[in-house]
């Protein structure tokens, strides 16, 4: 039996190096979601990317990011800050905020809603977001344990709209290596459930002096667009019977 699969690429339109990466996965079908930050330094050129192409699996990466606004790149320990210090009426107005922002851009409501270093799913903006992916149909990721952000368990029993049963992300290494990790996550996540869908979150990038200068996570991006565009990816999908397929069959 085939497992529902999607392929996210998260930060799409964080500098023109990660779209550069992101869209050459995408067009080789190696990608099945873009999940866009609408207010960064490459977020017009991948909005021009999703017009022209006519893209439609496009979602929200909601990240309280406003480069516009004169905001700096926020790093782990200013997210942990802003969590604590913003009320939930702050939050959820930042929330509003990019969600119009997206919908005013590309011309349709975001296909997911995904929060940068998980803080969709902070006890502060659960809720609100929860419902929000309710009501709009949203596919929502949730159980991704961020490895440097403060976080939280979504509330017992509490809705926060589609989810994949399981989700694999956070390994590094060669393109091997990472098939390698990949194999072994499947197989034991295939021990404990029989699980019917899944999400492979990604962050492809190449990086230049400009990137460096924004984050740390470099090397990382590199390792991810290095491995999805390899055949061992490819190997994986098939040997794993993984179908690959947007949001919205979730």
């Amino acid at each position: 039996m085939s497992i529902k699969t999607l392929i996210t690429a998260d930060d799409f339109g964080f500098t023109a190096n990660i779209n550069r990466a992101i869209c050459g996965a995408y067009e080789k079908s190696r990608v099945t979601e873009l999940s866009l930050m609408v207010d960064s330094y490459g977020t017009d050129e991948a909005i021009k990317y999703i017009r022209d192409n006519n893209i439609q699996n496009v979602g929200l990466h909601f990240s309280l990011l406003r480069v516009s606004k004169g905001m700096k790149i926020l790093r782990s320990k200013d997210y942990d800050d802003i969590l604590e210090s913003w009320t939930k009426d702050q939050l959820t107005k930042a929330f509003d905020e990019e969600v119009e922002i997206f919908e005013k851009k590309i011309g349709f409501k975001p296909k997911h809603i995904i929060g940068h270093k998980q803080i969709a799913l902070h006890p502060k903006l659960v809720e609100y977001i929860g419902n929000y992916c309710v009501k709009n149909n949203c596919y929502a990721r949730s159980n991704v344990v961020h490895k440097t952000l403060q976080t939280a368990a979504v509330p017992k029993n509490f809705n926060i709209g589609r989810v994949t049963d399981e989700k694999f992300t956070f390994r590094f290494g060669t393109p091997e290596e990472m098939y390698n990790l990949y194999k072994k996550d499947i197989q034991n996540a295939k021990q404990k459930h029989d699980f019917k869908s899944a999400e492979f979150v990604f962050h492809p990038g190449y990086a230049g002096e400009f990137e460096k200068g924004l984050t740390s996570f470099i090397q990382e991006r590199i390792d991810d667009i290095n491995f999805l565009l390899s055949d061992l990816f490819l190997k994986l999908i098939k040997e794993e019977n993984l179908q690959l397929v947007p949001s919205s069959e979730i």
